[in-house]
């Protein structure tokens, strides 16, 4: 995991460390069907981060927002994670309303902040890619507050379709409705034909 220079300055003073979590979603838009982007940050206000030579905004959701440890590693394995989010403001009721959260793509970010201003520093390193596993669902929390919960799978899961979810009769006719290539597909194997 590779720092930029003012970043590993920072880390090499052994002063500690404040990082705060950027969480990025690429939805269907429900009324015109195309694909919309929203993002949510840890911090208090809404801010603007580079990201890959983008420009994006992100929410600010406040203490609100709540991710477990973030564990990088190689490897294939599928990983689930969750994260919070406040259940009442108006950009998360635009995530679940006016976007269809189901499959949506995900990516989180940690930015580090500089220690005395607060400041972002560097750009911010992708933590994890992936999708939206289940539909959001509101809950509540020990104090009775409520909180939004999104549950993430890693990217990795797409490794595990399997032949026929990827090429499904359902699937052909989704891109072509007039495409019968596989009508047939659940009864062939039973199908008896002799040779000869």
């Amino acid at each position: 995991m590779a720092y930029d220079a003012v970043t590993q300055a920072q880390l090499e003073e052994r002063r500690g460390t404040d990082a705060r979590i950027l969480l990025w979603v690429r939805a269907k838009n429900r009324e015109t069907g195309g694909m919309e982007v929203i993002g949510f940050w840890s911090g208090d206000d809404h801010q603007e981060f580079l990201i890959d030579g983008e420009v994006r905004t992100y929410f600010g959701a406040g203490n609100v927002i709540s991710v477990a440890p973030l564990i990088v590693s190689p490897g294939f394995s599928v990983r689930n994670l969750r994260v919070k989010l406040p259940p009442f403001t108006d950009e998360v009721k635009t995530l679940l309303q006016t976007y269809e959260p189901r499959l949506a793509e995900v990516e989180l970010h940690s930015c580090p902040l500089d220690i005395d201003t607060g400041a972002p520093l560097g750009q911010p390193l992708r933590r994890f890619k992936g999708f939206l596993n289940q539909a959001p669902e509101e809950r509540q929390g020990k104090r009775g507050s409520a909180y939004t919960e999104l549950v993430m799978v890693s990217s990795a899961r797409v490794l595990t379709f399997t032949l026929p979810l990827k090429r499904s009769n359902a699937e052909l006719q989704r891109r072509n409705a007039n495409d019968r290539g596989r009508e047939y597909i659940d009864t062939t194997a039973q199908w008896a034909v002799t040779w000869g």
